[in-house]
């Protein structure tokens, strides 16, 4: 549908600015879709993995408080999951990261909180209310370090593209879960064995690994 004048303008412009240089292929390398695969799995395989190694150092160093915890942070897994398939957000290896990234950050809140515990029973507190005031303390840090890092998922979200954004979506929606595992949920399970076994309870928290 071009008039002469046009195809010779055409060619030109495709000739324009080529260089006499012969093409040589020196590499051909298909790529199908079981690396991609092979790649998720393999991370997967690594987040259950770190998640079962956190269980184990709560359960231990802990005893029966990081069972607690444990708990709480298989509850905030199922939370988590819950909310992206909720919002159908599809699991990509950034999305993976950034779950793994926000358990460890739950965790973190609980070492928090029964570190301040301690503190208070070494003061001479009863138990039930140290565990009142290792909560109060602890709450103001918790909150600063999750409320930091969710102002960095909203900007990533935001800015980014890709897997940036579900990066920024799993670790959004698993710092807000993990905040409410940890802050909900373990002193839940805190309460109810201190209104069974207080004795108990304060043992385990200043004896042991746990003291040292």
């Amino acid at each position: 549908g071009m008039t002469m004048e046009e195809a010779r303008h055409m060619g030109v412009l495709l000739q324009e600015g080529s260089l006499p240089v012969p093409m040589k292929i020196m590499e051909i390398r298909n790529v199908g879709p079981t690396l991609g695969q092979d790649s998720i799995d393999r991370s997967f395989r690594a987040g259950v993995i770190g998640v079962i190694l956190v269980l184990l150092f709560m359960g231990l160093y802990y005893r029966l408080p990081g069972l607690t915890a444990d708990l709480a942070l298989l509850i905030y897994i199922v939370i988590v999951l819950g909310v992206l398939s909720a919002i159908d957000a599809v699991l990509t290896l950034p999305g993976i990261a950034g779950i793994i990234l926000s358990v460890g950050m739950a965790v973190d809140a609980n070492v928090l909180i029964f570190e301040r515990i301690k503190e208070e029973l070494a003061d001479g507190k009863r138990i039930s209310s140290a565990i009142q005031a290792g909560f109060d303390r602890a709450l103001a840090t918790i909150l600063d370090s999750n409320i930091t890092t969710l102002i960095t998922a909203a900007v990533l979200f935001f800015v980014g593209t890709g897997g940036v954004r579900g990066f920024a979506v799993t670790l959004g929606v698993g710092i807000l879960a993990s905040m409410f595992s940890a802050v909900f949920v373990t002193r839940l399970f805190l309460d109810f064995l201190v209104d069974r076994r207080p004795d108990t309870m304060a043992k385990h928290f200043s004896t042991g690994r746990s003291k040292r």
